[in-house]
């Protein structure tokens, strides 16, 4: 009997069903990074002993001021707090940027920029800034609330006895609920100076020198300048500058701009939700690539900003 024609039926099957394995998984976390995608507050911590939760400890409770936002989208990952302690130099709160992807449960973060208190991640102490290396978070995510388990994902656990604490987010929900072309992440490639509304010198912003991420979803922003590039430490531009808040449009291509609280630099300023706001006006080259023009309240212009989408 020729068993070969069999065989290869067998082989055939084997790769189609692996074929169909992977779309499959592919499809699963295609799906996940949607649900995902947004704008997250952290809420509370879970407190687990022997993989069960016992408890949960709400912010609100315990630091009713305290805010710390974080934002998903197509790949790429921010967060901000205010946490603001008057001893360090810095005085304002910390922020991130990296890169994730997901792999089954895991959320794998690489992180490249910080501001504020969380340079020191990437120094740890040092004068030189240490290769970006991916961490993993165990995480649950379920419609509104996603719990955050950096423990589970990066060390083994004596599930008897150890006790473990989960981040609690909540989705915050869309201010725009229409798609706009402003949605998505840009980074700063050129500035451009003005003087009597006309445009006088362009410059390029070098990657590795200041790093300027601008995340705008659905009428909330998250931006991160890393200037760790281009100052040292004990210079008051090394901590950079990065803000959490809300935006409006006033017509087609053009936002009022309302910061809430900041990361990095000497000041603590906090404000009210929608109390000060600055106009920022765009001007498309295409779907990718914007020009961000800054005016007074004399309405000149005297700074311009083009970004590119990051994809």
């Amino acid at each position: 009997m020729n068993t070969k024609p069999l065989s290869y039926l067998v082989i055939i099957f084997f790769i189609l069903s692996c074929d169909q394995s992977l779309k499959k998984s592919n499809k699963n976390i295609i799906s996940t990074e949607s649900k995902l995608s947004g704008f997250w507050q952290r809420i509370g911590t879970i407190q687990q002993v022997k993989g069960i939760n016992v408890d949960t400890i709400y912010i609100k409770d315990k630091d009713p001021d305290y805010r710390q936002i974080k934002v998903f989208h197509k790949g790429n990952v921010a967060w901000i707090n205010n946490v603001y302690d008057t001893l360090n130099q810095y005085k304002s709160g910390s922020g991130m940027y990296g890169k994730f992807r997901i792999e089954d449960d895991v959320i794998i973060e690489t992180i490249t920029h910080a501001t504020g208190g969380a340079i020191g991640f990437l120094y740890q102490g040092g004068d030189k800034k240490l290769d970006s290396v991916p961490t993993k978070f165990g995480f649950v995510l379920n419609d509104d609330l996603l719990s955050y388990n950096w423990s589970n994902a990066n060390r083994d656990m004596n599930s008897e006895n150890e006790e473990n604490f989960l981040e609690l987010w909540k989705r915050l929900p869309d201010i725009n609920t229409k798609p706009s072309k402003i949605d998505g992440v840009w980074k700063r490639s050129f500035e451009i100076m003005y003087v009597n509304n006309i445009p006088v010198d362009t410059i390029s912003v070098p990657n590795d020198g200041k790093f300027d991420i601008h995340f705008r979803l659905n009428g909330r922003f998250i931006y991160q300048v890393d200037n760790t590039g281009m100052s040292s430490p004990g210079e008051e531009m090394w901590w950079g500058f990065g803000g959490y808040g809300e935006y409006v449009f006033t017509d087609e291509n053009t936002i009022k701009e309302y910061g809430e609280f900041f990361s990095g630099g000497p000041k603590t300023t906090k404000n009210s939700r929608r109390t000060v706001g600055g106009i920022e006006k765009f001007d498309f080259y295409n779907d990718d690539l914007f020009l961000q023009t800054q005016v007074d309240d004399k309405g000149n212009v005297f700074r311009g900003v083009v970004y590119g989408r990051v994809k």
